[in-house]
């Protein structure tokens, strides 16, 4: 074996630290704090990252479209000073019936629920309202609305089975809503003890807090008033709240879910007759104002009303005509025979 002198050892020694000398320096290198340079380019590239995240847009949520084939019932308010054009949608008398046991329905009128639920529930074609209600979601998702107005009598009387089933469709709709209720949301008819009208207004807080200081639409240039509980004289508080949106001199499209007499056209108080067989609007018959919805109709009926459009349902029955020489009022066909309305809100010509 050939022997390895003194002077190779310090060689390969000597080749050896070098290599852990090299080794130590690259390390240092590598987690030593940037300089100045370096920091201002990585800052740099962190920035050019954050924008591009920032500048990044979701994508938009494709709604489906709805199986059934609604009618649309269309109605154009012209307003003067408007910058844009405005579409909201209109649904209301729906009378949305689920309860199919006994629960918040009493034994003794679960054949009356029975009853409405195959006469007045559905559509033409057979289409219930507790199987419309999703579609009408659908179509509401579908066509982007500026707003929403549900009418009034969306179910036909409130329980948690109702309650729960248009609440499920309720939470998915994603344009602003304003809800005006008439009595029939809020009817506790058919629950003797076990359901009450104090339940279903509890109920319908969960909904949107339902409070009449809430029931409008403020689109800026001009304002959907809404009429809650228009089946009934108008509470002072209501009237309060709705004076002061009149005093914003804002132009008004009145929502109510009871229609107002006509001053200048019969011909509302003809259909009212056949259709209902007696009057079906404020001013007549049973819906005689008292004082205070004798102040609010006033501000109606006044000649230099900012009133442009009163919108309702009720009748079940289209009716379009004027109330007074200024104002023009539409009644929309019921939701039940398969109708949602469109409101066309343009700048005058």
């Amino acid at each position: 074996m050939k022997k390895i002198n003194s002077k190779s050892i310090f060689l390969i020694l000597g080749t050896i630290l070098l290599i852990l000398v090299l080794l130590i320096v690259s390390q240092e290198r590598r987690f030593s704090p940037s300089t100045p340079e370096t920091q201002e380019q990585t800052e740099e590239t962190e920035t050019e990252s954050l924008l591009e995240t920032e500048t990044e847009t979701e994508p938009e949520i494709v709604y489906p479209a709805p199986d059934y084939d609604f009618t649309t019932e269309e109605v154009t308010v012209e307003i003067d000073g408007l910058t844009k054009e405005y579409t909201l949608a209109w649904v209301s008398d729906l009378h949305m019936i689920t309860d199919s046991e006994i629960g918040d329905v009493t034994d003794e009128f679960m054949d009356t629920v029975k009853e409405r639920y195959d006469t007045l529930s559905i559509t033409e074609d057979g289409i219930h309202g507790e199987e419309l209600w999703p579609e009408i979601v659908k179509y509401l998702n579908y066509n982007k609305f500026d707003g929403i107005i549900f009418g009034g009598d969306m179910m036909d009387y409130c329980s948690h089975s109702n309650m729960d089933v248009f609440l499920e469709g309720f939470k998915q709709i994603r344009d602003p809503v304003l809800y005006i209720r008439a009595d029939h949301d809020y009817g506790a008819w058919y629950g003797g003890d076990v359901f009450t009208e104090q339940d279903a207004r509890e109920l319908h807080q969960k909904v949107d807090g339902d409070d009449l200081n809430e029931k409008y639409l403020d689109f800026g240039e001009f304002m959907v008033v809404g009429v809650n509980g228009s089946t009934k004289d108008m509470p002072g508080d209501q009237l309060s709240t709705i004076e002061d949106r009149f005093d914003t001199h804002k132009p008004i499209i009145t929502a109510t879910h009871v229609p107002y007499a006509s001053k200048v056209d019969t011909s509302l108080a003809e259909l009212s007759m056949q259709v209902r067989a007696k009057p079906y609007y404020w001013g007549e018959g049973i819906y005689l104002p008292n004082e205070l919805t004798s102040i609010y109709l006033n501000m109606i009926y006044d000649e230099n009303t900012t009133v442009q459009q009163v919108l309702a349902g009720h009748l079940h029955a289209k009716w379009d005509g004027m109330i007074t020489e200024q104002v023009p009022q539409h009644i929309f066909s019921p939701a039940f025979q398969g109708v949602i309305g469109i409101i066309h809100v343009v700048p005058s010509k």
